[in-house]
């Protein structure tokens, strides 16, 4: 019996572990003001993030994935505002290519664990070409 009950307990806790990453799909970024890509020397950049439904996700480990036309893809860590998250980013001349949201994560395997970050789309989508 107690056994059984050892498995039973088992099991229902792998589920519950496996919720959080299942919770992730269809998670999308709303910004909250619209943001510039050009033109500008920094440029706030507001959001929040939300279900497939609608409904507000909250998570710690939030950073702003920043391509910039020319140069090196940057992670700029995101601080709590509101019902959502802000970053500042400096624009280079040339302008910025793409801004996309990561949480940061953790993956281990085969006794080494390694970065498996997750991204989040704008919601219309914050890219343009560098040309």
């Amino acid at each position: 019996m107690r056994a059984s009950f050892a498995v039973a307990a088992l099991v229902a806790a792998a589920a519950l572990l496996a919720v959080p990453a299942e919770a992730k799909d269809g998670v999308r970024a709303k910004l909250d003001r619209p943001v510039a890509l050009t033109g500008a020397k920094t440029v706030t950049v507001k959001w929040r993030l939300v279900d497939e439904h609608g409904e507000p996700f909250k998570a710690s480990g939030i950073y702003l994935r920043v391509s910039a036309c020319g140069r090196a893809r940057v992670e700029i860590p995101a601080k709590p505002s509101g019902d959502g998250y802000i970053a500042r980013v400096r624009v280079p001349p040339r302008g910025l290519r793409k801004l996309i949201v990561g949480l940061e994560g953790w993956k281990t395997a085969d006794g080494r664990t390694r970065r498996a970050d997750r991204y989040f789309q704008f919601d219309p989508p914050l890219a343009r070409d560098c040309a």
